[in-house]
Formats: C-alpha cells, structure tokens, sequence
C-alpha cells in the first residue's frame, strides 16, 4: 500500500490505460480493487487506497472489480468483449435474417448500447459487420463452386439476390458475377 500520488489521481481520474498494471486502486467503501483504467463511476480521492499488486489488494481483503477484472491479465474491456461477443454471434448467424433485438437478448444488453459500444469498439455497425461476414460466405463460394448467383444469396442469408448484389457491390466494389469472372481470369485483388 502506497500514498496516492497527483500522477495516480489523473491516471483514475482519467482512466488511463497506459497505467494499468503499475498500480492498482481500492475503494475504501466497497472494498473493490480496479485497474487504474476502469470505467466504474469516479469517486473522490480520499476514497481511494493505492497498492503495488493486486495481491497487496486482496490480501488487505478487497475483492477484484467485476467491472474491470484486475485479476484477468489479458482482458481488454467490457466493451471490447461486448463486441467481440457480438462478432461471435453474428458469425454464428450469418446466414440468419439480422436482427438487433435478437442480438441484444441474446448478449443480455440493451440495443441502444449495443450499437453504441459496437460502433465505438469496431467502427461499424453490426448490420454492416453481418453484412461483410455474408459477401466473405460468398465469395468463398463465388471461388469454390458453380453455383448461381441467386442461390449464394439465399445460401448466405439474402432472400432477394438483387439486394444481395447491391450489398456485394457496395462492398466489393464489383457485382458477384464480376468478382467471379475475375477470379476465374485471375484478376482478383486478392
């Protein structure tokens, strides 16, 4: 256990990242222990007890943050793994209508966060994400078989293959017949 220090301070205060692991913190009221980058709602300074290791933590008898997870050395964020879970799923699902109110229930979150959070972590929306897993099924398809182009959308998920080449298109820059056609020439990016 150490003094908290002006550098700490800011570093909570600021839910710096780059601190993590240099120091941890302790809740006095709750007996929680965070990294330095939680996003749990910032308390006051004299509220806060600093210690070297999240061992010093516990054995003063704070428990680990579930917010957090100090205990968990690689993990990145409720937000990152909220996403990630979302990316799972959405593979898992690819082929299935999308839906956000399904994704949220089955992720337990409410779909304005969802989206949110989804969009902060990635840069996309899960629709857009969804909608690149199902032209990557495609093209992988379009490579590998003989098969129509309308039948690769319905097998991806698309019940109209007009929507689905317009959604290729705007993906790929190329309707699937031309990808296939440039693929077949060895003309692909790839």
């Amino acid at each position: 256990m150490i003094s908290l220090t002006k550098e700490q301070w800011l570093a909570i205060k600021h839910r710096d990242a780059g601190f993590d692991g240099q120091f941890y913190y302790g809740l006095k009221s709750s007996k929680t222990v965070c990294r330095p980058s939680c996003t749990a709602r910032t308390c006051t300074p004299d509220k806060v007890i600093i210690f070297d290791t999240l061992e010093d933590a516990v054995a003063r008898g704070y428990r680990p943050c579930y917010r957090c997870h100090p205990e968990l050395e690689h993990w990145e964020g409720a937000k990152k793994e909220l996403a990630a879970d979302a990316e799972d799923y959405l593979r898992a699902h690819a082929a299935e209508k999308f839906s956000l109110d399904a994704l949220a229930g089955e992720l337990h979150v409410d779909k304005s966060y969802l989206l949110r959070t989804f969009k902060e972590v990635t840069g996309s929306t899960p629709l857009q994400f969804h909608n690149r897993i199902r032209c990557e099924l495609a093209q992988d398809l379009l490579t590998r078989s003989e098969l129509t182009v309308a039948y690769i959308a319905s097998a991806v998920g698309y019940s109209s293959a007009s929507h689905f080449t317009q959604v290729f298109r705007k993906l790929t820059n190329k309707t699937p017949t031309q990808f296939r056609q440039d693929y077949l020439l060895g003309l692909d990016d790839e």
